[in-house]
């Protein structure tokens, strides 16, 4: 399981407050939380709706770097934002968080996704309509949405299709609509990755990281290889660990075996 940590986003009170205030001990301290709770790559987001994004994405990429250098998820759909900031990230595994089906964004966008060949790519099953209420309409966007990826010279394995799972608590289809969506894409594109933002299935609910991690074991088992999630939520990790195990993900269970030792279970 791909875990890309979401906590360094301006949609938090937080985040929005520290890039304000050009908190670096802030945003140090959420950047290494993430890393030692397992997170794998860092998503940025820097959108606070005020026209400095690219400058304050830029501030955002420089702090964490001051501390680590982990893999990057440049969360931008500003492509003058991706071009100036993506040069910057050291580490190589780089990610670039998203391109949808909508026209406008997809014209933006795929010459940014070409100029920066091995980047991965989220990808977001919407269009111009929004975001479908079924699996069918999902799947006819997820496969344009590999062409269109596949024509910049993306390899399956490098684009992350997000099937965009909606709240249970606004129609309990929610989940298994999602669900079917990404056991649908495994059987079609075995290479190709999909993730989520895990929480919006909690939204509205109680006790979240319940439904949370509840949820990531039906998603592991449904094929889902990523998820956007707070790693640092209690037992999220230790979901991941032992599902991915039972599932035969984890070959003589080393990595379960492993994080006990070091006392992360």
């Amino acid at each position: 399981m791909i875990v890309i940590g979401e906590r360094i986003n301006a949609t938090r009170k937080p985040i929005a407050r520290a890039i304000e205030e050009k908190n670096a001990a802030h945003i140090r301290r959420e950047a290494l939380r993430q890393i030692e709770a397992g997170a794998f790559y860092l998503d940025l987001n820097a959108g606070l709706g005020r026209g400095r994004e690219k400058e304050d994405l830029v501030w955002l990429i420089s702090v964490v770097q001051e501390t680590a250098e982990p893999p990057l998820c440049l969360d931008s759909s500003d492509p003058e934002v991706l071009e100036a900031c993506l040069p910057l990230v050291k580490n190589p595994d780089v990610m670039v968080n998203s391109i949808t089906g909508e026209s406008a964004r997809i014209a933006r966008l795929t010459p940014v996704i070409k100029s920066h060949p091995g980047a991965k790519v989220i990808a977001l099953t919407m269009d111009d309509a929004g975001i479908p209420a079924d699996t069918d309409r999902r799947l006819v966007i997820a496969e344009r949405l590999i062409d269109i990826l596949g024509s910049c010279g993306v390899a399956q394995e490098d684009i992350f299709l997000d099937g965009l799972v909606q709240p249970v608590s606004t129609d309990v289809r929610n989940a298994r609509i999602f669900l079917e969506f990404v056991k649908e894409v495994k059987r079609r594109h075995p290479q190709v990755r999909t993730t989520c933002g895990l929480s919006n299935v909690s939204f509205g609910l109680p006790k979240r990281s319940l439904v949370n991690r509840h949820f990531l074991v039906l998603a592991c088992a449904a094929g889902l290889d990523s998820a956007i999630c707070d790693p640092t939520e209690e037992g999220m990790m230790s979901s991941a660990c032992v599902t991915e195990m039972l599932l035969g993900r984890d070959e003589f269970c080393m990595q379960y075996i492993r994080s006990v030792r070091e006392g992360r279970q």
